[in-house]
C-alpha cells in the first residue's frame, strides 16, 4: 500500500490539482464577500440619485436645526444648538442644515456669524467677538441665549453615529474646503450622511475630490457672471449635482435664470420659508424642497395640499 495519500480532485477520471482547487474556492469566496457587500449596502447615502430622492420627499430642510423653545417659553431659530437638534429629530425630521465655523484652535463648531451684534457666533455672547474667534473650550462653555447649549462637530457627529437615518446639509461660513476635510478626517464612515453645499463653481471639484458625492449648488454667494443663464446652464451640464438652491426672490429677479434651472430637472430648493401660503407658492412653482425653521408637520403644508 502506498504512504502517499492523492489528495486531487477527481472529476470522471480528469485530475484536477490542489493548487487549482484552491484557486477556484478563492475565487467563490471573494465572490460571495462581494454578494454581501452588495446587499447589505454602507452607512449613509448610496448614489447621487438617491440623495436627490432623499431630499425630494422630504420637501422640507430644516435651518439650523429649526425653531426650539427656550427656558422662557419662547421660541428661537438659527440656534444650531444640540437642544435643536434633536427636537428637530423628535418631531420626525431628517434632514436639517447646519452652519460651521472654525474656532481659534482651529476646530469646527456648529455656528453662524452676527456682525450686527458684533459677536463671533449668533445669539452667544462670551464667546468671541466678531474677528475674535473663541477656543473650543470657550465656545462650549457658553449657551445660545444664556441656556441652549452650543455644539461642535464632535456633537453632531456624536448624534449621527446614532441616528444613521439624519442628514445635514452644510452651510460653512468659514472655509467650506477646511471643514469638509475635517468632516473626512475624524468622520469618515459619516461622509455619507452630509451634503455639501458649494458656492462658487470652483469649489465643485475641491470637494468631490475630498471624497463628497452629495453637492447642492446654493447660489446666494455666486458672483453676477456666476448667475448668467448660460454659466447655470454649463456649470450644471458639467457636474453632477444633488440639486441647487436659492433665496426666495431668486425666481423673479433672475427669471431667465431660474427657467434654466427649471429645464435642468435637478431638485431645487429655497431657502427660509416659514409661511404655509409661500410654501405652497414654491411648490405650484416647480420647487422640490423649501429651507425652513418650522420642525412641527402640523405647521407646514402636507402632502397633497
Amino acid at each position: 500500500m502506498s504512504r502517499y495519500v492523492d489528495v486531487n480532485l477527481y472529476i470522471g477520471k480528469k485530475k484536477i490539482g490542489i493548487g487549482a482547487l484552491v484557486a477556484v474556492l478563492t475565487v467563490l469566496a471573494a465572490v460571495a464577500c462581494l454578494a454581501v457587500i452588495i446587499m447589505i449596502p454602507g452607512r449613509g447615502i448610496m448614489t447621487v440619485s438617491q440623495a436627490k430622492k432623499i431630499l425630494t420627499n422630504e420637501r422640507y430642510i430644516i435651518h439650523a436645526g429649526g425653531l426650539v423653545a427656550g427656558d422662557d417659553g419662547v421660541e428661537y431659530s438659527y440656534t444650531n444648538s444640540l437642544e435643536a437638534l434633536n427636537n428637530c429629530y423628535e418631531k420626525g425630521n431628517h434632514v436639517s442644515e447646519f452652519d460651521f465655523m472654525i474656532t481659534a484652535d482651529d476646530e469646527v463648531v456648529c455656528a453662524h456669524g452676527d456682525d450686527e451684534e458684533e459677536l463671533w457666533a449668533h445669539g452667544v455672547e462670551g464667546a468671541g467677538t466678531n474677528g475674535n474667534p473663541p477656543t473650543l473650550d470657550h465656545f462650549k462653555d457658553a449657551h445660545f441665549e444664556g441656556f441652549l447649549s452650543t455644539m461642535s462637530l464632535d456633537d453632531l457627529a456624536a448624534f449621527m453615529q446614532q441616528h444613521s437615518d439624519f442628514y445635514v446639509v452644510t452651510d460653512v461660513k468659514d472655509d467650506n474646503v477646511l471643514v469638509c476635510r475635517a468632516i473626512r478626517e475624524k468622520y469618515p464612515k459619516l461622509m455619507n450622511n452630509f451634503i455639501i453645499q458649494i458656492y462658487h463653481e470652483d469649489e465643485y471639484e475641491k470637494i468631490r475630490k475630498l471624497g463628497f458625492s452629495y453637492i447642492i449648488y446654493t447660489l446666494y454667494r455666486a458672483t453676477d457672471d456666476e448667475l448668467l443663464p448660460e454659466s447655470l446652464k454649463y456649470f450644471i451640464n458639467e457636474t453632477n449635482l444633488t440639486g441647487i438652491c436659492f433665496w426666495d426672490d431668486f425666481c423673479d429677479e433672475f427669471p431667465e435664470s431660474f427657467e434654466v434651472l427649471k429645464e435642468s430637472h435637478l431638485p431645487l430648493f429655497v431657502h427660509t420659508i416659514n409661511d404655509k401660503e409661500d410654501m405652497r407658492a414654491y411648490f405650484d412653482r416647480g420647487i422640490s424642497a423649501v429651507y425652513t425653521d418650522v420642525v412641527n408637520r402640523e405647521d407646514r403644508l402636507t402632502e397633497g395640499e
